[in-house]
């Protein structure tokens, strides 16, 4: 292995779902060996730029730029709370009230270090980092923070398909209170982390090391690439995402996936908020 990790192959994908604009974006810096995915979040009070970036498009790609200047010698999650700072900062320069939490432009993020013999890594949000072994195991090195609180919101979804809403925005005008509700309860007691510029987002961000033996692949993910769970059905395992995503690359899971949303273009059949979330993905080849 030549010094600081360096990976056999790398496939990655970003794809805009149905908004007008993707705000994914992704981290590709193999001098530094660093790679990520980020999930821009979008202020429940509408906002542009003069480009017509919405907020959620602005904070991930502030994220991207920043992961890209990653000094050496950084630790991940000191150089993410420094991240969150300079969000502030430019939301701050943009006019944003810092105090009100709807107006708030965020970010999830899961980003990794590739080294000789570790494997570093820090993340917020939904975002989600696997290592997958040489025998097809699949570890989870993150948790989607979102989950606990999506599952109410996801639950009553599924009640009105059951009693009879048949169209996404009838269930998704259904399910707006909640939703909204858990947009509150960002970087606070019982809720999940993000990058908002709040400074209470230092106690969220998850961040830790593995070694490498045995792991033949990374696969880093944003939520629009998750398997959606089936009307009636258990939540699926996260080896129904990672395995086929291995097995048959990134591009072709992803069309597969997008042909599932496009024949449910209701989420009916498919329990989810809306038809195609943004995707971005990376599959990084360790041997």
């Amino acid at each position: 292995m030549g010094k600081g990790g360096s990976i056999m192959k790398l496939e990655c994908i970003s794809m805009k779902g149905s908004g007008k604009s993707n705000e994914d974006a992704y981290v590709i810096q193999q001098v530094k060996h660093v790679y990520a995915v980020i999930d821009g979040i979008t202020s429940l009070i509408p906002y542009e730029n003069a480009a017509g970036q919405t907020g959620g498009a602005i904070a991930a790609e502030l994220v991207k730029k920043q992961l890209e200047a990653i000094p050496e010698d950084a630790v991940l999650h000191d150089y993410m709370e420094m991240i969150n700072e300079a969000l502030r900062e430019q939301m701050r320069q943009s006019g944003i009230d810092l105090e009100k939490k709807e107006a708030l432009w965020g970010a999830a993020c899961a980003v990794v270090r590739v080294k000789d013999a570790q494997i570093e890594y820090a993340q917020l949000g939904d975002c989600m980092i696997f290592a997958v072994y040489d025998d097809d195991m699949v570890r989870p090195l993150t948790h989607t923070q979102v989950s606990h609180l999506e599952q109410v919101a996801l639950a009553k979804w599924e009640e009105g398909i059951n009693e009879g809403f048949c169209t996404r925005t009838e269930l998704y005008e259904r399910c707006m209170g909640i939703l909204i509700h858990n947009r509150y309860q960002a970087n606070g007691p019982g809720g999940y982390g993000v990058l908002n510029g709040d400074v209470a987002c230092r106690d969220f961000i998850e961040y830790g090391r593995i070694n490498r033996v045995g792991v033949k692949a990374l696969v880093l993910a944003t939520d629009g690439l998750f398997m959606p769970r089936a009307l009636g059905g258990a939540q699926p395992e996260w080896e129904e995402t990672v395995l086929p995503i291995v097995h048959k690359g990134l591009q072709r899971y992803t069309d597969e996936l997008i042909s599932l949303e496009n024949y449910d273009p209701e989420c009916i059949h498919y329990i989810r908020f809306k038809k195609s979330d943004d995707k971005t993905g990376m599959i990084l080849y360790l041997h």
